[in-house]
């Protein structure tokens, strides 16, 4: 089973924050705090291996966004390949779509159901997941929505562009082991701090 330990409460407003908080306690985190910025995440990323970075979608979803490129441009690999959720109240195709390509792990549309959630969450942690890096984007599949899965990251890109590929897995031990990390066609010029550093089969620390 398993243990929710801690969480970052990425609400951008009062009404955010209160409606995360209670999630979270419904949940039964243990420790929950609201997001304080990279440095203080990175500091909380070293004892902490597994944090859940809980966000809702909102008219301030470009604070959000903003936050999610400054999670993903960090050089600490807890962080960096960190679950990030997004909690919408109101769903449409649009909130969807924008949610999806912001690189959330996973997006949680009402009726918010503690069993049905915990499922959802325990899904991010000891099993493999999958992130692809491209000259603009860090995430997890955009596609793995679309109903031809068979195909998804397998197909060589067209000539002049590429992407990175990596295999990992999240635990309360180490945080996140990469089990592979794999360029399709060129190199994005994205460089990440995952790949800048050689972390292929390495645990974070």
């Amino acid at each position: 089973m398993i243990s929710f330990d801690f969480a970052a409460n990425m609400g951008v407003s009062p009404n955010s924050k209160s409606l995360i908080g209670d999630i979270c306690a419904d949940l039964g985190f243990k420790t929950v705090r609201p997001y304080l910025g990279l440095q203080d995440a990175e500091r909380l990323s070293k004892v902490n291996p597994v944090i859940f970075y809980l966000f809702d979608y909102s008219p301030d979803f470009e604070r959000s966004k903003a936050q999610i490129n400054e999670l993903r441009a960090s050089h600490q690999l807890r962080v960096r390949f960190a679950p990030l959720v997004c909690f919408v109240e109101s769903p449409s195709k649009e909130s969807i779509i924008e949610c999806v390509n912001a690189g959330f792990d996973d997006v949680l549309t009402i009726p918010w159901v503690a069993s049905s959630i915990k499922e959802r969450l325990g899904k991010q942690v000891n099993n493999k997941s999958i992130y692809f890096e491209t000259d603009s984007y860090f995430g997890p599949d955009r596609r793995r929505f679309s109903d031809d899965k068979a195909k998804r990251g397998t197909t060589a890109p067209a000539a002049g562009f590429g992407f990175r590929r990596y295999e990992f897995v999240r635990n309360s031990f180490a945080g996140v082991q990469i089990m592979q990390d794999k360029v399709i066609g060129k190199a994005p010029k994205r460089q990440s701090a995952a790949s800048q550093a050689g972390v292929q089969h390495r645990m974070s620390v």
